[in-house]
């Protein structure tokens, strides 16, 4: 039967009921003008219609129904879940064919703070948005999202001195101490160290093995003789290597309690953010640097000791040698002994770990 507007008795709002094409609709109509409702209902209608002898008009569906199947898709990470959670919330019933490149400009008001800066615009806005519509896409429900990417400017990459991170090292709580001598002798990122467990860290052999990584590619790292010593002095032997601990008061019998990390994003280090600007401050060190920027080391300690780009590629797991190009001569000359001793090859006294460390 034909789509009817009726006024509900309890609300007085309107309301768009029938049964079109076999489809049985049910909905509250945008607007309480019985005018206006009664074209929405012939709309309503006559899109259906369309749809049962045309089949589905590419853009109809609603980026809520995106939303829900991108989600149920596939496993999500819990920061995941939050962005999309937000673009849910802004965007709601809107058709995937409104979505445009000023969809970009209207989510970044509404879920962003202002003055965000075009990395976070990028990370909180277009790539959780192109990934729902990607998928979308591939389901024929939409055209390929096409984006203006907000360009990033360049700006100076941080790292560390051997006698900078020495006193990082030294004024961090002990706690995180492992997990910041891991990140300079592996160059991981936060989320693969915070990911890593027990069964892919092999001590005796000195190695780690990050399966999440951002290429989708199993990565191996070489651990230096000072990361291995302090993974070693670690108590547990399961499940996460690295966890935060609460400290009881002084009046408190109970002994540390240890936590695993919660999952806050595969970004910038903020599951120690606390603990990390601590150390910084006593340290005496630039207040801008973030664990991230402990990649950023390693990067330019591998390059200055073996001067090798692709070696530095495949080993930091880049998908490309110009992304490493950056940390070519970023260090200055003659910082080579002090990088061996910090790593703790001056106390190996081995051929094979000399060897390792050069190579």
């Amino acid at each position: 039967m034909p789509l009817t507007v009726t006024r509900r008795k309890s609300s007085g709002a309107l309301t768009i009921t029938g049964t079109v094409a076999g489809t049985r609709v049910r909905r509250r109509a945008q607007s309480n003008d019985p005018k206006l409702a009664a074209e929405e209902a012939a709309t309503i209608e006559a899109d259906l219609l369309r749809t049962r002898w045309h089949g589905e008009r590419r853009g109809t569906r609603t980026f809520a129904e995106a939303a829900t199947s991108y989600l149920e898709a596939a496993p999500r990470t819990e920061s995941t879940k939050a962005r999309v959670r937000r673009l849910l919330l802004a965007l709601g019933t809107a058709r995937l064919a409104e979505i445009d490149q000023g969809t970009i400009a209207r989510l970044k008001a509404a879920v962003l703070r202002p003055g965000a800066s075009p990395v976070t615009v990028s990370r909180g806005v277009i790539v959780p948005l192109r990934a729902i519509l990607r998928h979308a896409h591939r389901r024929g429900w939409c055209d390929a999202p096409v984006f203006e990417i907000p360009r990033r400017q360049e700006g100076r990459t941080r790292f560390l001195l051997p006698d900078e991170a020495e006193r990082l090292i030294s004024a961090a709580a002990p706690h995180i101490r492992p997990l910041l001598l891991f990140l300079l002798s592996t160059g991981a990122r936060m989320s693969e160290a915070i990911e890593l467990e027990w069964r892919d860290l092999d001590l005796q052999g000195s190695r780690a093995i990050f399966w999440r990584t951002k290429t989708g590619k199993r990565r191996v790292a070489m651990l230096s003789p000072r990361a291995v010593a302090a993974l070693s002095a670690l108590s547990h032997r399961d499940g996460p290597v690295f966890r935060w601990e609460t400290t009881p008061s002084r009046k408190s019998i109970k002994a540390p309690r240890a936590h695993t990390y919660a999952d806050r994003g595969r970004e910038e280090g903020g599951h120690i953010k606390t603990a990390w600007k601590g150390a910084i401050r006593r340290a005496g060190l630039d207040q801008e640097l973030t664990p991230h920027d402990l990649r950023h080391t390693w990067a330019s300690w591998h390059y200055a000791l073996r001067r090798d780009l692709l070696a530095l590629k495949v080993e930091g797991g880049w998908s490309s040698v110009a992304l490493v190009e950056r940390y070519a001569h970023l260090l200055p000359a003659g910082h080579e002994e002090a990088i061996h001793h910090f790593l703790g090859w001056h106390r190996a006294g081995t051929d094979r770990e000399q060897a390792r460390a050069s190579h």
